[in-house]
C-alpha cells in the first residue's frame, strides 16, 4: 500500500509540474507583490496533489478493473448466447455506466454550481447534471451499439452531429454554448478512463473487432450526446414556457372580438 501511495504521489507530481511551472512563472512576473495569492495557491496545490493521488489510486484499483471485467463478461455472454437479453444487458450497462460516471464527475458538479450563480438560479445544477448525464449515457450506449453491430463510425457520428446542429439553431441562444461545453466538462477524470476502459474491453472481447480501431470513439459520441440532450431539454422547456403565454394571448384576442 505504501509503495502504491508513493508511486501515485510521484505520478501526480509529474502531471502537475507543467501547470505549476507556468503559474509560478506568471505569478513571479506579474503578481510577485501579492503574497496572499502565493500562499493560497500553495495550500490549494497541496490539497490538489493529495486529492489527485488518492483519486488515482482508487480509480485504478477499483473502478477501472471492475468496469472492464463487467464489460468483458457481458460481451462474452453476448457472443456465446447471441440473444436479445444479453445484447440489451450489454448496451444497457453502457448507458447506466456513462450516466452514473457523469453524475459523479467533479468538474461537471463544479461547473453546474458556477452556471447556477451566473444565471441567477435560472439553471438548476442537478437539472443540468441530469441532462448531461443522460446524454453521456445515451451516447455511450449508441457507441456500444455501433461497436456490437459493426456499423461504421462515420454513419453514427454524422447524423448525431447534424441533429446537434439542428437543435442548436432552434434552442435558446444563451444555452447553446453551455450545451456544447457540457460534454467536454463531463468527460473528464472519471468518465474518460471508465468509457475508454469499457470500450476497449468490449472491442477486445467481440470477434472481428480490435481494441485500437473499435474501442475508441465512444468519448466523442458521449460528448455530442450530452449536447443533444441539453439542447433538446432547453428547447422543450422554452416551448412549454411560451405555450401558456400564447394561450392567454389567444384568449384575450377572442374576448376582444366579442360585442
Amino acid at each position: 500500500m505504501l509503495e502504491t501511495l508513493q508511486r501515485g504521489l510521484v505520478q501526480t507530481a509529474i502531471d502537475l509540474a507543467p501547470i505549476v511551472v507556468i503559474l509560478g512563472f506568471f505569478w513571479a512576473r506579474f503578481l510577485r507583490a501579492d503574497r496572499t495569492i502565493a500562499r493560497r495557491t500553495l495550500i490549494g496545490a497541496l490539497h490538489l496533489a493529495a486529492g489527485l493521488t488518492l483519486f488515482r489510486i482508487g480509480l485504478e484499483g477499483t473502478l477501472l478493473p471492475l468496469g472492464s471485467e463487467l464489460a468483458m463478461a457481458l460481451s462474452e455472454r453476448t457472443v456465446l448466447r447471441g440473444d436479445a437479453i444479453s445484447f440489451t444487458a450489454l448496451v444497457g450497462f453502457a448507458v447506466a455506466l456513462g450516466g452514473a460516471a457523469a453524475l459523479i464527475e467533479p468538474t461537471l458538479a463544479a461547473t453546474a454550481d458556477r452556471v447556477r450563480d451566473l444565471s441567477g438560479g435560472a439553471v438548476r445544477p442537478m437539472a443540468l447534471r441530469g441532462a448531461v448525464a443522460t446524454g453521456i449515457g445515451l451516447g455511450l450506449g449508441l457507441g456500444v451499439l455501433r461497436l456490437t453491430l459493426g456499423i461504421p463510425f462515420g454513419l453514427v457520428l454524422a447524423p448525431l452531429v447534424l441533429l446537434a446542429a439542428a437543435l442548436a439553431l432552434a434552442a435558446p441562444r444563451a444555452l447553446v454554448p453551455l450545451a456544447f461545453d457540457s460534454g467536454a466538462v463531463a468527460t473528464s477524470v472519471v468518465t474518460v478512463p471508465m468509457i475508454a476502459a469499457y470500450g476497449v474491453a468490449v472491442a477486445d472481447t467481440l470477434p472481428e473487432r480490435t481494441a485500437l480501431a473499435d474501442g475508441f470513439g465512444l468519448i466523442v459520441l458521449a460528448m455530442i450526446g450530452s449536447a443533444v440532450t441539453v439542447l433538446g431539454i432547453a428547447l422543450i422547456e422554452a416551448r412549454l414556457r411560451r405555450a401558456p403565454s400564447d394561450t392567454n394571448l389567444d384568449t384575450s384576442e377572442t374576448q376582444g372580438e366579442g360585442p
